[in-house]
């Protein structure tokens, strides 16, 4: 039977990462989101959740109402400076609009053809074009916003 590795300490796990401006970014694994990955106590766990349940002494859940957020925004920052724990109700929930920006009802029906006939990575691509977050692309074509617009096809 394998012996399981004690639990990483906030010392070991800061050491793996490299300086850029206030941020500590993180140089091992990484999920195919870009957020820092570790193993923790024979689990895969997020490293921001780990460094915040080291920190802070309190494991992060939506179990229990709470969540690890970031001040600088970066999925490979685990600075315990800029890691944060929320209470779940406190954290904004994402807003489908741009910012100094405004889609015309023709951009919403070009946006939504050109989703439907793209292929994978298209949300991206169309955030640039319009400039945009993808997030908003997302809402766009899936009626969440301009949902009085008819289809181009009725």
């Amino acid at each position: 039977m394998a012996h399981k590795r004690p639990a990483y300490t906030l010392r070991e796990i800061l050491s793996r990462t490299k300086r850029e401006g206030d941020c500590m970014i993180w140089q091992g694994g990484k999920h195919r989101q870009g957020y820092a990955m570790m193993r923790q106590d024979g689990e895969m766990r997020t490293v921001h959740s780990v460094v915040a349940e080291l920190q802070y002494g309190e494991r992060p859940s939506k179990h229990n109402g709470t969540r690890v957020t970031r001040t600088c925004k970066n999925k490979l920052c685990i600075n315990p400076d800029h890691i944060v724990i929320k209470r779940t109700s406190d954290i904004k929930r994402r807003r489908y609009h741009c910012k100094n920006r405004k889609i015309t009802q023709e951009q919403a029906r070009e946006i939504r053809a050109k989703f439907k006939a793209g292929g994978w990575g298209m949300g991206r691509k169309l955030s640039e074009e319009y400039n945009i977050n993808k997030h908003t692309i997302y809402a766009i074509c899936s009626n969440k916003l301009y949902k009085e617009l008819p289809d181009e096809n009725g």
